[in-house]
């Protein structure tokens, strides 16, 4: 997805603040997700086995600068599908010099709605998402695509 860096995001530095990589990286899963034809099995209203997916971790690197105006080429994909947990990755990339500016790895974890506790992904979702292409590894420099 491509994202124009707004002021609200900047910090006193001129640059986009830490915290909103979280942000980035978290719509860029939700919009990975709908490509794939894959959101209602995501979405918290939905019944969709008997389960919903909490936020466990994320973990954030930081590999250059963005400011405002900045066009931003924000890429995500899954990593790991374990037991109950699920683990995408997502990577933040100048566009107009193909400059890596962060990468993230963000974990889900599958609760039971009824009780609250971790349980197994369901095994539809887990065949779902095991047909969708590997994400790329976050960490691999991805080439320029120029601003536009």
């Amino acid at each position: 997805m491509r994202q124009r860096v707004p002021f609200s995001d900047v910090d006193m530095h001129g640059h986009v603040h830490n915290g909103v990589y979280c942000s980035y990286a978290e719509t860029a899963i939700n919009e990975f997700l709908r490509e794939a034809g894959l959101s209602d099995r995501f979405d918290p209203r939905a019944d969709s086995h008997g389960v919903v997916y909490h936020v466990k971790k994320i973990e954030l690197c930081y590999e250059g600068a963005a400011g405002f105006d900045d066009l931003l080429d924000i890429s995500a994909g899954v990593r790991r599908i374990g037991t109950s947990s699920l683990t995408f990755s997502a990577a933040v990339v100048r566009a107009r010099d193909g400059a890596q500016v962060a990468r993230a790895e963000v974990v889900w974890v599958c609760v039971d709605k009824k009780t609250g506790r971790p349980r197994p992904v369901p095994t539809p979702t887990r065949e779902a998402l095991a047909a969708v292409p590997a994400a790329p590894d976050p960490a691999a420099p991805r080439p320029g695509t120029g601003d536009r």
